[in-house]
């Protein structure tokens, strides 16, 4: 009886472990097949996209792209939709089969996971390892615009840290089966996979180096130097697109007809769209040819063709991905800063590379005015409209030198606009309330201002722009206009930078009626300060005095002083000619010992007015009459208009010196 007990028993427990291995075995194999399923796209993505030729942007791109997805996919399904997703087309056929690897061996562990949270651990796991394999690839050297660099894996790095790993992990590590034995296969396949990515990270490097090289040889114009560095980054990469078009930017420049013709030839395969990427400036390149043949109405036409393309193209800088954010290094220097500048300039349109500009400029040339001065309002409000703050210092430095005069006549009252930044009484945090004074006579309509700060660290003439908080309707003649708030706390080289390390401000005011600098008076003292200094050492400034001389001679010759009663001083009254507003000068007036600022400083329609206050004791009858000295202090040299007091009480002009 014992014994039919116990045989039963024994049959009983047989039974259910039979029945749990048979149900273990059919979660594994629904399991594997779902596994499969999920990872089927995204091999197959990898093994469409094989065999295409090189583009070592497209694939430094795609690397990063697919490891930053890694990085931050929560989810080992999002992650395989993103690699089937990705345009691998133009990557290496070894880059695709060592991320196949990784994939195989993910699919092997993954198979076998059959709970949740097993699954979850298993995509963790398999994440950290590949990260942790590609963070100890190192780097022998400097890259860029310095010698190559020199890239490689560290294995034996790369296995302590994955021993670290695996003690750090252990909770979750217990989770998955069979992880010990599949560990390995993956750990290969992610140190093969950091050697492939070593090897096109150092071939990337070598394209930058000479690209970098031409970008700051473009810079000085040096164009036979850019056309070299140009020809040996393609001859490294022969679809890389900006080195195409510094070479052609270098051919136009140096003007042979042989290299016109072949810039031509590089161009126009990028400007129809053949060879996407690159279309805007290389339309705007195709018209600047055109328009040294001759062609002016073609030029134009390419121009506006490039501003309409310009908006689609500036997006890529948007992108995390994008190879010049990635080199996030070469800010910190100045010619590194100066390259990524440029290569933003092409690819948003700004300085040279506006087309609205150029427009500007032919229509100037042909001595058409209003349509100039229509093409650079078009171009700042797409400023504007893209919200491309960041450009507008490029967009002004290359107006102010290539549009010269034409461009400052727009509002060449800039002069008389005032800007006060301080700190505000109100709001949370430190903020800075915004506002101009607008000493000119006429009103500005559609007024965004665009804050230009430069930190501790950054280098003089850089600056992070900062949109203030509100657009105005206007701003108004002889008024002040209110700007909001801003909170000027910014990241600069990975450290917060607050107000108190505000090395100096200025403010681009965009509006309906023109784009201009305003300027606090401390830097526009400084400015002034800076000039005179140059006018030292530099024959050329020297020359520009004398041209300016004339102008303010023939302005004293048009002036007027008078003497004006008061309730409690009397003043002196002081009227000049509104041609004056082109030095952008700075008046003090001295009287015997005692110098005095103008008190009123405005243009009123054709005249500068001033006023000066504090001269009243100084001008009564019973002291001695003396002349008075206006002293114009201005970037183009420092002019003196002396007045005397006449016997009928009126004042006489007496002659301008100048330095």
């Amino acid at each position: 009886m014992a014994g039919s007990v116990l045989a039963a028993v024994l049959l009983g427990a047989g039974g259910g472990l039979w029945w749990w291995s048979a149900r273990d075995r059919a979660a594994l194999d629904a399991q594997a097949e779902a596994a499969e399923a999920a990872f089927a796209p995204a091999q197959a993505k990898l093994a469409a996209d094989a065999g295409q030729d090189l583009d070592i942007d497209k694939t430094i791109r795609v690397l990063h792209q697919v490891d930053q997805s890694m990085r931050h996919q929560d989810d080992l399904h999002a992650y395989l939709a993103s690699v089937a997703g990705t345009d691998w087309r133009g990557v290496p056929d070894d880059v695709l089969a060592a991320r196949k690897a990784i994939l195989d061996a993910e699919l092997t562990l993954f198979s076998k996971q059959t709970e949740l949270d097993a699954q979850e651990a298993t995509w963790s796991f398999s994440r950290d390892v590949v990260l942790t394999t590609l963070s100890v690839v190192a780097v022998q050297g400097e890259g860029g615009i310095t010698p190559d660099a020199k890239f490689a894996v560290d294995r034996s790095a790369a296995e302590r840290r994955l021993t670290e790993l695996k003690e750090e992990g252990k909770e979750r590590r217990a989770l998955i089966r069979d992880v010990d034995a599949q560990e390995r296969a993956l750990i290969e396949a992610s140190i093969a996979y950091a050697g492939v990515w070593a090897t096109y990270m150092e071939q990337y490097d070598r394209v930058c180096h000479h690209r970098d090289r031409a970008w700051m040889a473009a810079g000085a114009q040096n164009w036979t130097e850019t056309e070299s560095e140009a020809r040996e980054a393609i001859r490294l990469a022969p679809h890389e697109k900006e080195a195409h078009m510094l070479l052609a930017q270098a051919l136009i420049q140096q003007g042979a007809p042989e290299q016109l013709d072949e810039a031509r030839s590089i161009l126009d395969p990028f400007a129809t769209g053949d060879l996407p990427g690159a279309m805007a400036p290389a339309l705007l390149l195709r018209a600047t040819l055109k328009e040294r043949g001759g062609d002016l109405a073609g030029a134009a036409d390419d121009f506006r063709h490039a501003a309409l393309s310009y908006p689609t193209q500036a997006a890529r800088l948007d992108d995390v991905l994008d190879p010049y954010r990635m080199r996030s290094s070469l800010r910190k220097s100045r010619a590194g800063a100066g390259i990524v500048q440029s290569y933003s300039a092409t690819m948003v349109g700004a300085g040279w590379f506006s087309p609205e500009l150029h427009l500007a400029r032919l229509a100037y040339g042909r001595g058409d005015r209003e349509a100039g001065k229509a093409a650079v309002v078009d171009h700042f409000e797409r400023r504007r409209a893209q919200q491309q703050w960041d450009y507008v210092l490029a967009d002004l430095a290359w107006a102010e030198v290539v549009l010269g005069d034409d461009f400052r006549s727009i509002f060449p009252e800039e002069g008389w606009l005032d800007l006060h930044a301080e700190k505000s009484l109100f709001g949370v945090g430190k903020q800075l309330s915004l506002s101009v004074d607008n000493r000119s006579g006429h009103g500005l309509k559609n007024a965004a201002l665009i804050l230009c700060v430069r930190f501790t660290d950054m280098l003089t003439g850089d600056y992070v722009t900062i949109a203030g908080e509100r657009t105005v309707p206007a701003v108004a003649a002889h008024e002040t206009t209110s700007f909001g708030t801003v909170n000027a706390d910014t990241e600069v080289f990975g450290l917060m930078r607050t107000e108190d390390d505000i090395v100096e401000m200025r403010a681009i005011l965009v509006t309906d009626d023109g784009v201009l600098w305003v300027d606090s008076e401390k830097y526009k003292a400084e400015l002034l300060a800076a000039a005179k200094d140059r006018r030292r050492t530099d024959p050329t400034a020297k020359g520009e005095s004398e041209r300016w001389r004339a102008v303010v001679e023939d302005a004293g010759r048009g002036a007027t002083v008078k003497k004006q009663k008061g309730l409690v001083q009397d003043s002196l009254e002081i009227e000049l000619p509104a041609e004056l507003v082109w030095l952008r000068p700075r008046f003090t007036l001295k009287y015997g010992e005692t110098t005095l600022e103008a008190d009123t400083n405005v243009v009123d329609g054709d005249k500068i007015l001033l006023r000066f206050d504090g001269i009243g004791d100084l001008l009564s009858r019973d002291a001695p009459a003396q002349q008075a000295d206006l002293v114009c202090e201005s970037v183009f040299g420092t002019f003196t208009l002396t007045f005397g007091p006449a016997a009928d009480g009126t004042w006489t002009y007496l002659g301008a010196t100048g330095e």
